[in-house]
């Protein structure tokens, strides 16, 4: 009986002699399994962070709009928690943050269209972008 080494005098040693760590060599299957498991983890996380975001939402939502009687004001307020929802850990969205904030902030109350408009414009002119 010949050795791998004997019949193929190119390979070394090292490449005929058993692993020394005790795992098995990863195969294709190894790999296939691993890209399903990351899949299906990817596939949970995203109804969980979907959550939430729409919790986070809510909670932005309940907290300016209660006393709020203008449409005008609650329409706005709803559009600027979306984005804080959103964009608002985005540094690339730091410049708007301030004003979606301040729309949150001081619209919360506003009882006239006419009220949230003025509100609306004293927050886009102390938060330029």
């Amino acid at each position: 009986m010949t050795t791998p080494n004997a019949n193929h005098p190119a390979f070394s040693d090292k490449l005929s002699q058993p692993r020394s760590c005790g795992k098995p060599a990863p195969t294709p299957l190894h790999h296939l399994a691993g890209l399903v498991v990351a899949a299906a983890i990817a596939g949970f996380s995203g109804p969980v962070v979907a959550q939430n975001d729409l919790e986070r939402q809510a909670q932005c939502e309940l907290s300016a709009i209660r006393d709020t009687r203008s449409p005008l004001a609650v329409q706005t307020i709803r559009s600027a928690c979306n984005w804080l929802v959103v964009n608002g850990d985005s540094l690339l969205n730091a410049s708007s943050k301030g004003y979606y904030i301040c729309l949150v902030r001081q619209l919360s109350g506003a009882q006239s269209n006419e009220a949230a408009a003025a509100i609306m414009s004293a927050c886009r002119a102390s938060n330029p972008l």
